[in-house]
């Protein structure tokens, strides 16, 4: 199960704005743990994964050499993971901690051996 939030319309715009998106992420990235603190689960995932499809091509654009934007993520993962968790959608779950595991991987793999780097979103 592959798991996409941004439609290509709108991963397009990060592409070509990628400082603008660092502040969409971060907003959608607070509303979405703002609802999920307050137990609306449901509402709070579109919110979190586009941050995280979102965090996915800032770390494409800066070629795979950001920790931070690693590190984010990583935040992102767990969050989706336990949004996932409280809705009892175990497929998805296990979908993003997947997805997030191949984009790191590929990430220190880049890094290591200079290739360019292209994620799916």
């Amino acid at each position: 199960m592959q798991i996409n939030y941004l439609c290509p319309k709108h991963a397009d715009w990060v592409y070509n704005n990628p400082e603008q998106a660092l502040h969409v992420m971060a907003r959608d990235e607070m509303q979405g743990t703002m609802l999920m603190q307050s137990g609306q689960f449901s509402e709070a995932i579109p919110y979190l994964g586009c941050a995280f499809d979102i965090a996915v091509i800032l770390l494409e654009v800066d070629g795979g050499e950001n920790s931070a934007m690693t590190a984010k993520i990583m935040g992102l993962t767990s969050l989706l993971e336990e949004t996932y968790f409280h809705l009892k959608l175990p497929h998805h779950r296990n979908a993003i901690v997947d997805r997030a595991h191949t984009v790191i991987s590929a990430s220190n793999n880049i890094v290591n051996s200079n290739v360019p780097l292209r994620f799916a979103v």
